[in-house]
């Protein structure tokens, strides 16, 4: 189903969040923290991870594990126990949501340049990627680094746009959490919001130009754009 109000603009480039949007990772993450946290003798709020992917890595460190109390030196092991397990079973425990490679097909067969825009480091998107057989579908994929800072700040969508030669208004942005929404909208790209488990938005400081349930739903959606 399509929610939102529909504005009249050639578009011709859509990028995508990565976790959440185009894999499904978002029970792995906890799972990691919360593991992690096991190993290293920290209690990790399950839900206050789950309320935080989509920041960067060192914010959801930093917020978890200051919640927790933890030491600066705890803070250091858990980083090298959670990069170990995360490395050791993400290949088990995440997988690409079954809409993403028709509406990838689909949308290139219609001439749109597609993109990657992530709080992640590059090198970990590239290797989901992939991993899930899709890096081919985009022409750039940017994650966070020196001097580009993550999620809600707008620098990876600007990176993008620089590097794919489009404006703000050619394109879209789609993903699933606000952090993703605000983003879009401190680039002045307008958001779509892949609400697959039909959370909403009552509680957003932003607003979505359109919802959709599923990536399907993109090319219809983008015809009128």
């Amino acid at each position: 189903m399509i929610t939102g109000v529909v504005v009249c603009q050639l578009k011709k480039l859509v990028v995508f969040d990565l976790d959440g949007t185009l894999i499904d990772s978002e029970d792995f993450i906890v799972w990691s923290f919360v593991e992690a946290g096991r190993l290293v003798g920290v209690g990790v709020d399950p839900e206050l991870v789950r309320e935080s992917i989509g920041l960067p890595l060192e914010v959801v460190v930093e917020r978890v594990l200051k919640s927790a109390g933890a030491s600066e030196s705890v803070v250091e092991e858990f980083l090298e126990v959670r990069r170990k397990i995360a490395r050791e079973n993400w290949r088990r425990m995440v997988r690409l949501f079954p809409d993403v490679k028709p509406a990838l097909e689909e949308l290139r067969g219609m001439g749109f340049k597609l993109a990657v825009a992530s709080s992640a480091v590059t090198e970990r998107i590239v290797e989901f990627l992939e991993y899930f057989g899709v890096l081919g579908y985009f022409s750039v994929v940017l994650g966070v680094g020196p001097g580009v800072r993550g999620k809600p700040e707008p620098d990876v969508l600007l990176r993008v746009l620089e590097a794919s030669n489009a404006s703000s208004q050619e394109a879209v942005y789609a993903g699933d959490r606000e952090v993703d929404c605000v983003a879009a909208q401190r680039a002045g790209v307008d958001f779509v919001l892949v609400d697959r488990k039909r959370r909403g938005t009552s509680s957003w400081s932003c607003t979505p130009r359109i919802t959709v349930e599923s990536l399907l739903e993109l090319p219809r959606v983008l015809k009128r754009l």
